[in-house]
């Protein structure tokens, strides 16, 4: 597919197809407007007329296909990104869980760099929680995973590194870390994905939340049927599972 045929913001299946295959991600699970975007931006930046040449360039260049893998994923974060959620989870989201015994599990899930998963545990420190805490960071590209756990190593709150934890997980397999989370973070993950893959990530997140636990997306973000999911609503894009 050429890039004027992409301005119509869809992707045929055998350059889908084509592209997971060398880029080893679930092109699937992605919707067609944000596949033609990155797409479109790709063709350009490597200077190539089509999906196919695409997709060669890929398989020869693995700057280009790193490039490539992030385009698609979206890896884009920082520290306390909008900070009006961590002051939710501050002021309201955190302490009825703290209050409780026993260990606080906290999964960001699509955890980029790492920065969210550490801005959450730097709450927590705030809080006196963290020595209880135990924090696990997912992502989809095995890169992010390897930046964080580099970042991790930087870290100067000895604490903080003890309790942090990195694993390449893919949402869209189907499969959560075992156990059950008290506190889940999935923000500005599902805004990429079609509506069949947000349905399945949304029962994915419901089900690994503890009795009590929150489930928090981002700022654009909602459950489409959160009671349908067991949930209820715990403030702006946060939801709880009753106790």
């Amino acid at each position: 597919m050429s890039t004027q045929q992409l301005a119509a913001t869809t992707v045929v299946e055998a350059d889908r197809a084509a592209l997971a295959r060398v880029s080893a991600l679930p092109l699937d699970g992605f919707r067609d407007e944000h596949l033609a975007t990155q797409l479109r931006r790709a063709l350009a930046s490597e200077g190539v007329a089509d999906a196919g040449a695409l997709a060669r360039r890929l398989a020869a260049d693995p700057t280009a296909l790193r490039r490539f893998r992030r385009s698609i994923a979206v890896s884009v974060t920082g520290p306390f990104r909008d900070p009006h959620q961590f002051d939710l989870l501050e002021r309201e989201l955190l302490p009825p869980l703290l209050a409780r015994p026993g260990r606080l599990r906290v999964w960001s899930a699509g955890c980029s760099d790492g920065s969210e998963l550490i801005s959450a545990g730097r709450v927590l420190s705030r809080l006196g929680g963290l020595e209880r805490a135990q924090l696990l960071g997912s992502d989809l590209l095995e890169e992010n995973v390897e930046r964080a756990r580099a970042g991790t190593a930087e870290l100067p709150e000895a604490e903080l590194r003890l309790r942090l934890r990195w694993e390449r997980r893919d949402l869209l397999a189907g499969a959560a870390p075992g156990g059950s989370w008290q506190l889940i973070l999935c923000r500005n993950v599902a805004i990429y994905f079609t509506a069949a893959a947000r349905e399945r990530l949304d029962a994915l997140l419901a089900a690994a939340l503890a009795p009590g636990g929150v489930l928090l997306l981002g700022r654009a973000e909602r459950l489409r049927d959160a009671a349908a999911l067991g949930l209820v609503p715990a403030g702006p894009h946060a939801y709880r599972r009753p106790a």
